[in-house]
């Protein structure tokens, strides 16, 4: 994106970058992709393979890992989206990932 900001002639620095990330953090790994990957085909109508693999999924170390690749992609600002129960998941994100991701440079 800031590649193709720069070739228009734009400054990059004035272009925030945001992105959208479902989430689920579960305690077993494997329940939360399930979970994940059911809610997102009821959400878009189908199953779409590019979505479920988009998603952070599982425990809070494995979310906190997709969560911080995102920021290394450029991501300047990140926005949950739960699929389930979205108190317990707004608590998990805020008690066992956010806490530990690392800022990136812009």
């Amino acid at each position: 994106m800031r590649r193709l900001l720069t070739e228009s002639g734009r400054d990059p620095a004035t272009f925030p970058i945001a992105k959208r990330v479902y989430v689920l953090v579960d305690d077993d790994a494997d329940r939360a992709r399930r979970e994940m990957d059911d809610a997102l085909a009821s959400i878009y109508g189908a199953r779409i393979p590019a979505i479920e693999a988009a998603a952070v999924t599982g425990t809070a170390a494995d979310c906190v890992r997709g969560a911080q690749e995102v920021l290394d992609a450029g991501a300047e600002l990140v926005l949950f989206t739960c699929v389930r129960d979205p108190a317990e998941q707004m608590e998990r994100l805020a008690a066992e990932v956010i806490p530990r991701l690392e800022p990136t440079a812009g």
